[in-house]
């Protein structure tokens, strides 16, 4: 039943960003239907959870997107209104509807972002790590360092898709963000901003740092709340990767072309380079070590 969902779900998010992408990229949207541009990013993060609920469970599911959408919404909130966390500025009408100032698409979002990299960060075997030692182990005089060996291996199988996914999700908003500054989704007041905190195509750097510690801080908390990354989820009916494939070759895409329109050259170049770099980290750790 999830899996007839997610195909029906999918085929009418590859549907709505054709027409989207289509309409957007010929300079085609009239102002009246800005409001799609919310509803995409809303139908993303629905498929995305969808392919989550068939890949892990609804109850992971919607442990994700309690955690990610409350923390996302509560940060996105306080930079809103307090100017302490992304910096100052404010959501455009574009972007809209608008609940307390924040966009209702900014937790189905972030789902999307976070499910597409969780659905690619490497995941280094510690099998053997989560069992006890056996008796010829606890009698060997190797016993300190086949412990020692197995905490770095636990805390590396838990640390390192997170922080892969995290640097992948800011790689994406490096070009999302300035993109949306020129699409005028939301604009910053630079006026306030600290002397320090420079500008990358008028987004402010502190706001790419706190999205990569807001990334990281939900990813760890679903990581540590469920264990996922320590069991075996390919055999049976489970799907594989290609619905985040799909999302995120329909979002690159999209974003990439109007980067580009706008002349956005050095946020689509690092954009597409860090993207590169982090599947070549991704491949070097899938490789058997010996």
């Amino acid at each position: 039943m999830v899996n007839k969902w997610l195909m029906r779900i999918t085929l009418l998010y590859a549907v709505w960003f054709l027409c989207g992408y289509i309409l957007v990229s010929a300079d085609l949207l009239p102002s009246w239907l800005e409001w799609t541009n919310s509803f995409y990013l809303i139908l993303g993060g629905a498929t995305a959870l969808v392919w989550y609920v068939s890949r892990f469970g609804a109850r992971q599911a919607l442990m994700l997107f309690v955690i990610s959408g409350s923390v996302s919404y509560a940060a996105e909130w306080i930079g809103v209104h307090t100017s302490h966390w992304f910096g100052t500025y404010e959501f455009g009408l574009s972007f809209a509807p608008l609940v307390l100032g924040v966009p209702l698409a900014i937790p189905f979002a972030w789902c999307m972002l976070l499910v597409i990299a969780k659905a690619f960060a490497p995941v280094p075997s510690a099998s053997g790590a989560w069992s006890g030692l056996t008796l010829e182990e606890s009698l060997s005089p190797r016993r300190g360092e086949l412990k020692q060996s197995r905490r770095r291996s636990k805390r590396r199988s838990f640390w390192l898709p997170a922080v892969w996914a995290a640097s992948m999700v800011t790689a994406i908003d490096l070009l999302l963000d300035p993109v949306a500054v020129q699409q005028r989704y939301w604009t910053w007041e630079h006026a306030k901003n600290a002397a320090w905190n420079v500008s990358f195509y008028s987004v402010p750097l502190s706001n790419f740092i706190c999205w990569w510690i807001t990334s990281m801080l939900i990813l760890n908390t679903v990581n540590y709340l469920h264990d996922e990354y320590f069991e075996d989820h390919r055999g049976g009916d489970r799907p594989g990767t290609f619905v985040p494939m799909l999302l995120l070759l329909t979002l690159e895409s999209l974003f990439l072309t109007l980067a580009l329109k706008s002349g956005l050259w050095w946020a689509a170049c690092l954009n597409v380079a860090l993207l590169l770099l982090l599947y070549l980290w991704r491949s070097k750790e899938r490789q058997p070590r010996t």
